[in-house]
């Protein structure tokens, strides 16, 4: 449905996006991370065709796609960041503005509308001024835009930014309905809710995709390292944990310390420390207050990847 190949964008000598290469396929959910600047909605706008690439090419099912390419554009629809909707007009007016916009016929106009506000839920605003509406309904109408020709790929930059909790999860679960019968790409720096709704992450780092997989597989290729948490009360603790055979670092994190020391051990050894832990525990007469194995969690995936 989607590929990039080896993709680059610069813009005068910074280089936003360099040598990127992706292919999605149809009815997938990609989520696309990366920290502030690495690129995201550069390479999104790319998709969208509003930017050109400087070097490579985008191809939306099976053409490339240039700026003029209002054929292969037509399949695609487009939420951007920060959401610019006109506040003067109402809900009816801004989405019939956009019926003439992406050319629907006269005769699937009202058919079109139906499925927009019924998808998003407009019916109660529909007739009210965009600026009097809360941001999760502004952010309801900007993606009733998006959808409104029942594009087969939708590029949604920060779909729930400012968004309340209430807000998230009504959106999250209006994304993951959609995302049944389309391709669906997510562009946003939330890791926890971009995990619930996507059954693939690309992460990017400096322009770079430096990861790509669904958050399980992900996980498992990180699972390597083990964290292991313990909270202590003794004397020597630091120097002797980190004396341990098969231990890479300690850390000490004292404001999570209600008792005693709390410390992060990490180690790329495959053989449990737990053990380890504990007869040094018996052996030194130390209190012990926490000895827990820690689940390697997306956040900590990112944080090795786009740390340097």
């Amino acid at each position: 449905m989607i590929q990039l190949q080896h993709v680059t964008k610069q813009f005068g000598q910074a280089v936003a996006v360099e040598d990127f290469s992706l292919k999605i396929g149809e009815g997938e959910i990609i989520g696309f991370l990366g920290p502030n600047g690495a690129g995201k909605t550069t390479t999104i706008r790319m998709m969208a065709g509003v930017l050109p690439p400087s070097k490579g090419k985008v191809i939306i099912d099976g053409k490339q796609l240039i700026q003029k390419s209002q054929s292969i554009k037509t399949k695609i629809g487009y939420l951007p960041e920060n959401n610019p909707l006109y506040e003067e007009l109402t809900v009816e007016e801004y989405l019939k503005f956009w019926l003439k916009v992406k050319g629907i016929f006269p005769a699937e106009q009202k058919k079109a509308l139906s499925f927009v506000i019924k998808g998003t839920g407009l019916g109660p605003v529909y007739y009210r001024l965009i600026g009097e509406l809360s941001k999760g309904f502004r952010q309801r109408v900007g993606l009733a835009q998006a959808i409104l020709s029942r594009p087969q790929i939708l590029l949604l930059d920060e779909p729930t930014e400012g968004l309340d909790p209430n807000q998230r999860r009504e959106m999250h679960a209006l994304i993951k309905e959609l995302g049944k019968r389309k391709t669906v790409i997510i562009c946003s720096h939330v890791l926890s809710e971009v995990t619930r709704m996507c059954n693939r992450l690309v992460i990017i780092h400096r322009g770079k995709l430096v990861a790509d997989g669904s958050p399980d597989s992900l996980s498992k290729a990180a699972s390597g390292q083990q964290i292991i948490e313990v909270e202590l009360t003794g004397n020597k603790i630091l120097s002797q944990i980190k004396g341990l055979s098969g231990v890479d670092e300690v850390v000490e994190d004292k404001a999570r310390g209600e008792n005693g020391q709390y410390l992060v051990v990490k180690s790329a050894d495959k053989k449990d420390l737990r053990p380890a832990i504990f007869s040094l525990v018996k052996k030194n007469r130390w209190q012990l207050w926490t000895l827990v194995k820690k689940q390697i969690e997306i956040e900590d995936i990112f944080a090795q990847l786009t740390t340097s």
